[in-house]
């Protein structure tokens, strides 16, 4: 009797600007995501909350000092079906949170922890509970006009020191197709790494059946444009503070050493940090620290 594998979790990480933390994001089944805590510097991971709904992961944004999470999340159920909050990682208990509608949420912050810009449509909709209060330093604005999610993600990004390099073609394919929507050619994102390489990453199609949202691939190349690692079908990838590249595929994290790059294209060099797809549902109590503001 044949049996049908689970499909692999799905990851998508934020690394701090400042700092070497990042969070990860972990998806699966498709209304359950488990929040992360990433120690760059020695490679712990830390697990914190599941959120039984919808975390808009490329909505969410890191402090410069990863002490903080602003997430755009969605129950879509009554009271609030979705919103806007800001949590200690790796934890989403929200310090304060900012009710929404539809696909407009999320948010960016700024040089440090103290301002924060919410994607939402206006004032009215960005109202805080009143029993909440925001600590003296800490300012909101709105991001205006409001952005849809690939505006909203490319200004992150390109805060980041990420660059388009090219634009895609996007088209609308028939349904039942294996992608809602294919981009020929594909757009490109790049950033650049130490001793001249440059991480890209190619986004090929979007939507697709029993997989990923966004079909993505990877690849380090040299100043001549010639290829050093090719990674393949990917979920996420970056460039720690070191130079390392840093990447998701399968459910699981990677690391290859930027010593180790142009050396070999082997990706059997890169370090596997975790495997992620085994974990399950469990609910967890935020610790004290985590409910306060930093």
């Amino acid at each position: 009797m044949s049996s049908t594998a689970a499909p692999p979790a799905r990851l998508y990480v934020l690394v701090a600007r400042q700092r070497r933390r990042a969070v990860i994001f972990r998806r699966g089944p498709a209304k359950r995501t488990l929040v992360l805590g990433w120690d760059l510097a020695d490679d712990t991971i830390e697990r914190g909350q599941w959120f039984k709904g919808r975390v808009y992961e490329r909505r969410c944004d890191l402090s410069p000092d990863g002490d903080l999470l602003v997430c755009n999340v969605g129950s879509h159920r009554p009271p609030l079906y979705s919103w806007t909050a800001i949590s200690r990682p790796p934890y989403l208990t929200a310090l304060a949170l900012w009710t929404n509608h539809g696909i407009w949420g999320g948010g960016l912050f700024g040089d440090d922890w103290t301002s924060l810009r919410i994607n939402h449509l206006s004032p009215v909709e960005a109202v805080r509970p009143t029993d909440q209060m925001l600590p003296s330093p800490f300012k909101v604005s709105l991001i205006e006009p409001a952005l849809d999610e690939e505006a909203l993600v490319s200004l992150r990004l390109e805060r980041d020191g990420w660059v388009a390099r090219t634009e895609g073609t996007s088209m609308r394919l028939p349904r039942g197709s294996r992608l809602w929507t294919r981009i020929d050619p594909p757009t490109v994102r790049e950033r650049s790494g130490p001793g001249g390489m440059t991480l890209q990453v190619a986004l090929h199609g979007t939507g697709e059946a029993n997989g990923s949202p966004y079909v993505e691939t990877g690849q380090v190349v040299d100043q001549n444009e010639r290829v050093l690692v090719d990674l393949g079908r990917i979920d996420w990838a970056d460039l720690d503070h070191n130079g390392d590249v840093l990447y998701a595929a399968r459910g699981c994290i990677h690391r290859l050493r930027n010593d180790q790059i142009g050396a070999t294209q082997d990706l059997a060099q890169s370090t596997k940090i975790a495997d992620l797809n085994a974990l399950e549902f469990d609910s967890v109590i935020a610790p004290d620290w985590a409910t306060r503001w930093p």
